[in-house]
């Protein structure tokens, strides 16, 4: 009788050429998805900020509705500046301005409903910022730049 045969190692990696290419397609796809979110991120920067801002004002006790309403709106302007170019933001009042908000959103319902609330709050005594919270945060997230 004769001892037993040993098979040769198995290598760690892959031998034949088609692994290595599938592994460099695989590394460069990675590389770009990653870019891109990393891209992305960046992109929307002014919306995270523009949240934590209007957290900051809902949670702020001590604002009277009608001051709230103030910055709440004075913000919605802020995001809408870093996200679109200065002269065609900048000179918008009124009924210009809630149609800019409709139509950043593609009409959205709770935004078109609240357009003209938000487009005047920063003008009105009467105006309520916690009626205009939700809409406000609607608009940051979904308007397109």
């Amino acid at each position: 009788m004769h001892g037993l045969v040993m098979p040769d190692p198995v290598p760690l990696l892959p031998v034949t050429p088609g692994w290595l290419i599938l592994s460099v397609w695989l590394l460069a796809v990675s590389i770009m998805a990653a870019r891109y979110l990393l891209g992305q991120r960046r992109l929307n920067r002014y919306r995270r900020e523009a949240l934590a801002v209007l957290k900051t004002i809902e949670g702020e006790i001590d604002l009277s509705p009608a001051e709230s309403a103030q910055r709440i709106a004075a913000l919605l302007k802020r995001t809408a500046l870093a996200a679109y170019p200065r002269q065609r933001v900048a000179s918008l009042t009124g009924a210009d301005w809630a149609q800019f908000l409709r139509e950043s959103t593609n009409n959205d319902q709770q935004i078109a409903d609240a357009a003209e609330m938000l487009a005047a709050a920063a003008y009105r005594p009467d105006a309520d910022g916690r009626d205009l919270s939700a809409p406000a945060r609607r608009w940051i997230r979904l308007h397109r730049a």
